[in-house]
């Protein structure tokens, strides 16, 4: 029997009722990932979102050094959401940081849901604005570290360095 527990730690899904969580779990499926398996790559077409249920995955870019993690996600993280909001192509990499099992939430399943369930789709977007506020507001610090360090911390120890 399926542990649905996850579904009520989700940061997107812990404000919908039992009814509702339950018909998310009637659109989605759990998969399973070996460790360094991809689940998508960056530019691949955004047809549903994760949550992790098990294990962990690394969201990441290739760069011309290598990969570079962005991310390590666990339970009860989710990623994917992006293409519910635009419909663009992946804008990272996922990858199986482990074994990982994962609830994968078809997108057009979940938009024909949301269209049909007014009071459902307003508590799954209210969530997705408040993570996503929070993730902006993390870059955000990130950048200013980037920048500071930039600005004052470089190599020059007669004074900064110029950011153009």
């Amino acid at each position: 029997m399926l542990d649905t527990t996850f579904l009520t730690q989700s940061p997107l899904f812990r404000n919908l009722d039992e009814a509702e969580r339950a018909q998310i779990l009637i659109i989605g499926q759990i998969r399973t990932y070996r460790p360094d398996e991809v689940i998508f790559r960056e530019g691949d077409a955004g047809d549903g979102l994760f949550i992790v249920m098990k294990g962990s995955v690394r969201i990441s870019k290739c760069s011309p050094t290598g990969e570079e993690a962005l991310a390590v996600l666990e339970t009860p993280a989710y990623f994917g959401e992006m293409a519910l909001i635009d419909l663009s192509p992946r804008a990272a990499d996922a990858i199986a940081n482990e074994a990982s099992e994962l609830f994968f939430i078809p997108m057009q399943d979940l938009r024909s849901l949301i269209a049909a369930h007014h009071q459902m789709a307003l508590k799954i977007l209210y969530s997705l604005c408040e993570v996503l506020a929070q993730r902006l507001r993390e870059t955000n610090e990130r950048y200013m570290s980037i920048f500071t360090i930039a600005q004052w911390g470089g190599a020059q120890p007669e004074g900064p360095i110029p950011v153009p």
